[in-house]
């Protein structure tokens, strides 16, 4: 018995590109890849830089406003509750010595 190989050159031909394409392929992700690497840190260098400073500013000056803005707003709370309940010129009253009649 004896076998041949019976190899068309269409089918060579179509085996041959449907490995080349592949191969290719591979190819190009892997250049992706390489490119990606090279771009992305500089950029995430780029957004450190920016980023955190910017916050630790801004988390500074909400530190700041925070202390400014948490006194005032209890003690117009607490003067408008005083004013709800007693009136508007109490204080005033306290101030002013008693005057005998």
């Amino acid at each position: 018995m004896t076998t041949t190989n019976d190899i068309r050159p269409l089918d060579v031909g179509e085996e041959l590109a449907e490995v080349t394409g592949g191969g290719l392929r591979i190819a190009e992700l892997m250049l992706l890849g390489v490119f990606g690497l090279i771009l992305c840190p500089p950029l995430l260098i780029l957004a450190v830089i920016v980023a955190v400073p910017t916050i630790a500013i801004g988390a500074v000056v909400a530190a700041v406003a925070a202390a400014i803005a948490g006194p005032t707003f209890l003690v117009r709370k607490a003067r408008a509750h005083h004013r709800a309940h007693h009136g508007a010129t109490l204080f005033l009253h306290r101030l002013l010595p008693h005057r005998a009649a």
